[in-house]
């Protein structure tokens, strides 16, 4: 489990200063934001990651109410209940398990599949000249469209099995925080960005 671990904080890193790289050519960010903004994920990032993985089977359990709701009153299934299984190091190995006519279906890898909030997270922390109010606002619609994404996944696991579509939603699910930061917390420049490329353009 310590080999996950790893793996999600280097993926994170890695792809935290491709898009700062990204970043400062596309909207000429100074050299000095986006190293601090490195730095900054650099010691938020771990500590992200293990207060979310403390805290992440009480998450499960909301998004197994919700999912257990859609597939009862949907998708007509005769679940009963839903229970949060928790396994692994720092709750990593958490399971979700329906109930439903005296049998189980247990939905595995809930644990892998919802970490990808805690890199959310730092990152929206981690970005300089950013108003908290408007760094609250991002980490709500972020986490928000995030969780939505969770539900997508479970319910079609579910009702699909492990087909290429919920596979390639995980793997969505995975890149999503980075698009979100970038789309969310640079929204104006993004524009501005768009605004500038398309007069560039029509001259």
């Amino acid at each position: 489990m310590s080999d996950f671990l790893a793996f999600t904080l280097a993926l994170t890193i890695a792809l935290t200063i491709a898009l700062t790289i990204a970043l400062t050519l596309a909207f000429n960010r100074p050299g000095r934001d986006a190293l601090w903004l490195c730095l900054r994920f650099l010691v938020l990032a771990p500590i992200c990651l293990v207060l979310w993985l403390l805290v992440m089977p009480a998450y499960a359990w909301v998004l197994g109410q919700v999912t257990m709701l859609i597939l009862k009153y949907i998708f007509q299934y005769p679940i009963e209940s839903v229970a949060v299984t928790k396994a692994g190091l720092l709750n990593t190995g958490t399971s979700l398990v329906y109930a439903m006519g005296g049998l189980t279906r247990t939905m595995p890898d809930v644990g892998h599949l919802v970490t990808n909030v805690a890199p959310y997270v730092a990152l929206i922390l981690a970005t300089p000249k950013l108003r908290w109010l408007r760094r609250l606002r991002v980490l709500g619609i972020g986490f928000a469209i995030i969780f939505a994404f969770h539900a997508a996944t479970i319910l079609l696991r579910f009702v699909a099995g492990r087909t290429s579509l919920p596979t390639a939603i995980g793997f969505i699910a995975i890149t999503l925080p980075f698009l979100l930061w970038i789309v969310l917390a640079y929204w104006d420049k993004l524009l501005a960005y768009l605004g500038n490329d398309e007069s560039a353009h029509s001259q």
